[in-house]
């Protein structure tokens, strides 16, 4: 059982760098996939005037694979830190694959729901403080 896990974890550390350089090196047929017009647009955007919790999302990860962290957290934070979770989630398996299991992220659900609440604290704020966010 133990070796199925350390398994599993390798092939996670192996698997995640692998779709990252993916994602990196084709990242402008990602962007242009993105600005063709197979996305849908905001239906709580068209009827209210109020940016949702996800608008901008598709840009912010487009920015961070150009590597732009700033516009990134301007468009919608909440791919950063999920992206920050993701990291620590791989940092644990790759721990696990080479026998030294470590818990990067916090147990108790206290921390990670206080940050979801300030990213969704921060999408409220910017339908009335413009200056907060780089969407349109």
């Amino acid at each position: 059982m133990r070796s199925r896990s350390r398994r599993r974890a390798a092939g996670i550390s192996i698997g995640m760098p692998l779709l990252a350089l993916c994602a990196f090196l084709f990242r402008d047929a990602i962007a242009d996939f993105a600005a063709s017009d197979r996305f849908p647009s905001c239906r709580f955007f068209q009827l209210t005037g109020y940016l949702c919790p996800a608008c901008g999302n598709t840009r912010a990860v487009l920015e961070l694979l150009h590597g732009h962290l700033l516009r990134s957290l301007g468009y919608n934070p909440m791919i950063v830190v999920f992206g920050l979770m993701l990291l620590c989630l791989y940092g644990e398996a790759v721990c696990l694959a080479l026998g030294k299991p470590r818990q990067l992220l916090p147990k108790r659900a206290a921390p990670l729901v206080t940050v979801v609440c300030a990213v969704l604290l921060f999408d409220i704020l910017r339908n009335f403080f413009p200056a907060l966010t780089l969407c349109n």
